[in-house]
Formats: structure tokens, C-alpha cells, sequence
């Protein structure tokens, strides 16, 4: 998480994209990478939830930085759409993992 508020808030953006729309696929593939380990963390559908919610606020919350801060970056609504798209993408991809139980099953086999 802290590399992606490193690289979504660092100096830059000066370049133009070599693939048109590229960032877009890399805002959706980190937002659905952070997605499904926030949702595989928890068991229960509520705490689940809130996880994705979580993912989705900082998403949002890091594009108004992007907007404030005098980095030369752009607050883009279509970076946001990315980031959501992502985040769901992963989320309903993971729902059904909930990787810390299987740890504690694996380890507390006698």
C-alpha cells in the first residue's frame, strides 16, 4: 500500500503514455491486486465489505491529493473509475478466499 501512495503522489506525470490509456489498466490492475488481498483478509461478508469500501476511499482519496498537491499530477475522474473497476474486479475474484484461515488451518494441524 505504501508503494502505491509513493508512486500515486511522487513528482511526475509530465511524460506522455507510449499506449494510449495505459495508466487506466494499471490503476485497475494495482486497485484489483490491493482489492482482493484487503477482502482475503477477512471471513465474514460485513467485514469484507468495509475492506473493499476502505479500498475504494483511498482510491478517491488519493486523487484529490493528486489535485492539491503540487506534484504536476491531475485529479482525473476516469482514474477513479479505474481504481473502482479494479477494486471490484478483485474483490468478486477473491470473495470466496479467505487466505488468514487457511494459514491458521495449515499451521494448527498437529
Amino acid at each position: 500500500m505504501l508503494l502505491g501512495l509513493f508512486l500515486s503522489l511522487r513528482r511526475g506525470g509530465d511524460e506522455l503514455p507510449l499506449i494510449p490509456h495505459l495508466d487506466k489498466l494499471i490503476h485497475a490492475t494495482g486497485y484489483a491486486i490491493l482489492a482482493s488481498l484487503a477482502v482475503c483478509l477477512f471471513e465474514k461478508p460485513g467485514p469484507r465489505w468495509r475492506a473493499l469500501l476502505w479500498v475504494i476511499l483511498l482510491g478517491g482519496l488519493i486523487e484529490i491529493a493528486q489535485g492539491l498537491l503540487p506534484t504536476g499530477r491531475m485529479m482525473e475522474a476516469a482514474d477513479f473509475a479505474a481504481n473502482t473497476f479494479g477494486a471490484g474486479i478483485g474483490a468478486v475474484l477473491f470473495w470466496r478466499r479467505n487466505a488468514l484461515g487457511r494459514i491458521e488451518r495449515v499451521f494448527s494441524k498437529p
